[in-house]
């Protein structure tokens, strides 16, 4: 029996593609009746694009005669002195710009370079001064004497007039340019045309062709014809349709394939991991996500299955590592010791050696549970091991002497709880202890490595390690055991902790053994609220 996905799945291509078929079928219905009136409307809109760029062509040069014009307003200009600017202009815009002539009030036309002549007869410069409202008007189409070309002439008048007379600027613009904006119009294979005031709009074919036509709003005489075969608007329909019904229905297949890839490879396998999520995250411990997927999600699978393995182990280990702190804090026989000898010290009237030995005692045990924080400053770290040494010294002679060494910058520095105490217990039982011919001493040292590691070593002189015992202690393998767990449950917990950031090693001779171990530097923000201060 097919799943309610597959059915679903099926169900949506049929009905996508039935909808396909009736929109297009109403598509081509409605273009194929009103085909024409809407080419129509494309083709207007693309002609009157375009004589939006042939005005936009012209904005530009009336603003920049504009800037010119009102220079007089600002500045105390002579008539050559304009011609400095109007000259400046030509050569930035040499391909704008045929000329530009100054114009004085009786209609007399000047030029720095060729001869002056009178334009009072005009009919651009009759409307600009019949209207003094108006800044600027535009000529018919006109030949360029100087420059032998088709332009037209605009006009624009001086914001304040020179006392020389001068009024206007006569600006010749070359006609090429917006011409080839015209020409170049190519929709449908038409031709366009630029038309001014005294030339006719071209004669159509009504039956085969139609014109468009569209005003430039700057040159109000002017426009842009555009004649274009009526065959010409009508022949794309049949093509577009067909391309968008080839189009829509590559688009479906695909998309129909897509869906179904991941409906069946992908969606449905991370469903099902995402539901294990959920049954996890519900307190589910038995659970376990399918690994039956394609090769990608059954990695991902098998990750978090291993993953989540992974912590429920370490969860295990670090209550076992946790009871076993606890237990090694509590330590009964040094309790027990300690408070015989506080028993002898009071028998013997050593009073003040009691009331040391108790002193050293209470701070053992206020330092060693360190408000049931996990990290610990150095400082107090080091105050709980050298308690305990002050205590095994009066205990054991064979301990003539203890030293400890940190440097002032580090002792503010944390690092997780009760590591030294069981190293230097240690030291105390097989090392210094055993050895009873000659006394034996005992040193802890604190450095720093790099900006990132500090070591710390708990040194002593007294019965070197066998080879056999170094190479076991050094075993990160090495499990604990009921009499001796202390060096295995330091490195479970640093492991637990720091990860691979941190190291415990042994290194034993004649006349030194050491236990180093090293650790990364804590950031303060990590610790700021777990410190013991």
């Amino acid at each position: 029996m097919r799943s309610i996905k597959k059915q679903l799945f099926f169900l949506f291509i049929f009905v996508a593609t039935i909808l396909t078929l009736l929109i297009f079928g109403a598509m081509r219905f409605e273009l194929s009746r009103n085909v024409l009136p809407l080419n129509q409307s494309i083709t207007q809109q693309f002609v009157d694009n375009r004589t939006n760029q042939i005005n936009s062509w012209f904005g530009e040069r009336i603003a920049e005669l504009r800037l010119i014009a009102d220079l007089p307003a600002r500045h105390s200009y002579t008539r050559e002195s304009l011609f400095d600017e109007t000259f400046a202009l030509e050569n930035q815009n040499q391909r704008n710009y045929l000329s530009i002539r100054l114009v004085s009030r009786e209609g007399v036309s000047y030029s720095r370079f060729y001869e002056n002549f009178s334009v009072k007869e005009r009919s651009y410069f009759k409307e600009l001064v019949q209207h003094p409202e108006l800044d600027y008007t535009v000529s018919d189409l006109l030949h360029s004497k100087e420059d032998q070309q088709a332009a037209v002439i605009i006009l624009y008048r001086l914001n304040r007039p020179l006392q020389d007379g001068t009024n206007f600027i006569s600006a010749a613009i070359p006609l090429s340019n917006v011409q080839t904006l015209a020409k170049d119009l190519a929709l449908y294979d038409g031709k366009g045309t630029l038309v001014g005031a005294d030339n006719q709009s071209p004669k159509i074919n009504e039956k085969k062709e139609i014109l468009f036509t569209s005003g430039i709003d700057l040159l109000p005489d002017w426009k842009v014809n555009y004649i274009v075969p009526k065959k010409s608007l009508g022949g794309t329909t049949n093509q577009l349709w067909r391309l968008l019904f080839i189009i829509t229905v590559i688009v479906l297949s695909l998309l129909a394939i897509l869906l179904l890839l991941l409906s069946r490879k992908i969606i449905a396998p991370i469903l099902a991991l995402s539901n294990t999520m959920a049954e996890v995250q519900k307190g589910n411990r038995n659970i376990r996500a399918d690994i039956q997927s394609p090769q990608e999600i059954a990695q991902l699978a098998t990750t978090f299955n291993q993953t989540l393995d992974k912590v429920y182990e370490n969860e295990a280990l670090y209550r076992q590592a946790s009871v076993q702190v606890l237990q090694t804090q509590i330590q009964p026989h040094f309790l027990y010791n300690t408070l015989d000898l506080i028993q002898w010290q009071v028998l013997g009237n050593d009073i003040d050696q009691a009331v040391t030995t108790i002193e050293y005692l209470s701070t053992f045990f206020r330092k060693g549970l360190n408000r049931g924080n996990e990290l610990i400053t150095i400082e107090d770290e080091l105050a709980h091991v050298e308690s305990y040494l002050q205590i095994q010294q009066l205990r054991h002679e064979e301990l003539q002497s203890f030293t400890i060494h940190v440097p002032e910058e580090l002792r503010q520095q944390t690092m997780l709880h009760f590591l030294l105490q069981p190293l230097v217990e240690n030291a105390i039982n097989h090392g210094i202890r055993p050895l009873r011919e000659r006394p034996s001493s005992l040193a802890i040292e604190v450095t720093k490595l790099t900006t990132e590691t500090i070591r710390i070593q708990v040194k002593n002189t007294g019965l070197p390690i066998p080879e056999e015992k170094l190479i076991q202690l050094n075993s990160s393998t090495k499990t604990p055991t009921s009499t001796g767990y202390g060096i295995a449950n330091i490195r479970q917990r640093l492991q637990l902790f720091y990860g691979l950031n941190a190291h415990l090693l042994f290194f034993s001779s004649t006349e030194e053994t050491i236990a180093q171990i090293d650790l990364p530097i804590e950031k303060e923000e990590k610790n700021d609220d777990t410190i013991n201060h």
